[in-house]
């Protein structure tokens, strides 16, 4: 009598929940293709210190191969979802490839939005990936190397002047930094501006801050 193959697992995503999900079926008699179009997985809460220069990319981002070397049942494949075929059970993948699934998880995230207002994305980047990090590190370090070639003191202070949309965890964090990036350069690394003059501006609609914040950032 043949043996019946044991179901498939397409897992799109590893994030948080695609990860914990590969994880909690580790043991189980299935076979997980986990599709990813990075091949690491990112720990999206400290991307505010890459952005701010703080940290560097390879300590918030793990290669997802090795995180899950061990798990016999799963194969990682770097690949970009372009599309999910219900009735056939199938992923397509932005190559034309199409892989066969008996169950599926997606996983893949959320990202942030302008709320109809695309045109302020060339402006104002989101922080969701490592790109968008690098994007925000060379835009903050860029002005204030801009403030110090600059002659004209609106200019000037205009390029000092920071401003993060949105008061939930992101937000609160990347201000905070941003303000002690300002507060605590050092001494003699700029000739023409003292940093500590920088404005860091947090715009949030509600009117304060949800707990677990402590009250000198609420």
């Amino acid at each position: 009598m043949q043996a019946t193959a044991p179901p498939h697992i397409v897992i799109i995503g590893c994030g948080f929940g695609g990860l914990a999900a590969a994880r909690g079926l580790a043991r189980a008699d299935v076979r997980i293709t986990l599709l990813d179009r990075a091949n690491h997985h990112l720990f999206q809460p400290l991307l505010y210190q890459v952005a701010t220069a703080g940290l560097s990319a390879a300590e918030v981002a793990a290669p997802i191969r090795h995180i899950l070397r061990r798990q016999r049942n799963l194969t990682v494949l770097m690949a970009e979802v372009a599309g999910i075929d219900p009735s056939r059970r199938a992923v397509a993948l932005d190559d034309g490839a199409r892989i066969a699934y008996d169950y599926l998880v997606v996983a893949s995230g959320a990202t942030h939005s302008y709320f109809g207002n695309d045109a302020w994305s060339r402006f104002a980047p989101g922080l969701k990936t490592l790109e968008d990090a690098f994007d925000i590190r060379r835009r903050v370090l860029t002005a204030f190397e801009r403030a110090e070639r600059e002659s004209d003191a609106a200019a000037r202070a205009a390029w000092l002047t920071f401003v993060v949309v949105g008061a939930g965890a992101t937000g609160v964090e990347l201000a905070g930094t941003l303000a002690e990036i300002a507060r605590h350069t050092p001494p003699g690394e700029f000739r023409r501006i003292d940093t500590r003059g920088a404005r860091v501006i947090l715009l949030e609609g509600a009117d304060r801050v949800l707990p677990p914040y402590p009250p000198e950032l609420r």
